[in-house]
């Protein structure tokens, strides 16, 4: 009797011990099927958000009165902006890796051509690698600027927008310029830095004596303050030649 009750208390051990790798492997099963699934629709909402026609998107969003046409797709897709510049972008898959979204962009124009990279993820927006030349026709598409003959030549390492700091690299030259009619404007020197938590832009005349124009700074919460110098009424002859001129307004 008692060899009997040892093998039906084995037998009821081995029985439930089945029952829970069953269960077992059928919680696994539901789980794989479960991150398959989960893979699917993220797969599925991605490519639906990447094939999304650009015009749409702009039209949720909203564009600037600058903008004539948009075309193509949001991971291709073409802009046509006033004064015949034209803007185009691909994506690139290798940034989805990264946890965002990048393109290659080029700009281009009758006086200007720009080419570089811009990429957005929940944590960061930035630019790198951004060279060419801008001229008149970018200039242009700035509200209330005068228009000038000068052309700006860029070399920008980075520029980055995080929310614990702006982070930014690169030089902007801009040659000597006839704006309107008759003013002339020195040749300039824009270069992009920065501090502790915010993007610094200093803003100089090119020649021997680098006369300090202005200083432009750029906060992670988006505040820009602007320090405008009295000397920079060679750039705005408007502007007062008492004191510094300080501004101060928030961008986003």
């Amino acid at each position: 009797m008692q060899k009997e009750a040892t093998q039906m208390r084995q037998d009821l051990s081995e029985r439930n011990a089945d029952h829970a790798e069953i269960r077992s492997g059928w919680a696994r099963r539901f789980l794989w099927i479960c991150g398959l699934s989960l893979i699917a629709l993220l797969g599925f909402g991605w490519t639906a958000l990447v094939t999304a026609p650009a015009a749409t998107v702009a039209q949720m969003i909203g564009m600037p009165p600058q903008v004539r046409s948009v075309s193509g797709s949001v991971w291709a897709g073409r802009i046509l902006l006033e004064g015949g510049l034209v803007l185009t972008w691909q994506g690139d898959w290798r940034s989805v890796l990264r946890g965002r979204v990048g393109a290659d962009f080029r700009l281009t124009g009758a006086q200007t051509l720009l080419e570089g990279y811009g990429y957005i993820s929940p944590l960061r927006a930035g630019l790198r690698d951004i060279s060419g030349r801008g001229g008149s026709d970018l200039l242009a598409l700035m509200p209330g600027t005068v228009a000038c003959d000068g052309q700006a030549v860029v070399a920008i390492d980075h520029a980055v927008w995080s929310r614990s700091a702006v982070q930014s690299e690169g030089r902007i030259q801009i040659s000597e310029s006839i704006c309107g009619r008759s003013f002339t404007t020195p040749p300039l020197d824009l270069v992009l830095t920065h501090d502790d938590t915010d993007g610094v832009a200093t803003l100089t005349t090119s020649d021997a004596a680098r006369t300090l124009m202005g200083i432009a700074r750029l906060s992670p919460d988006g505040w820009l303050k602007l320090r405008i110098e009295p000397t920079a009424v060679r750039l705005v002859p408007s502007l007062p030649t008492s004191a510094p001129t300080e501004l101060e307004f928030q961008v986003n």
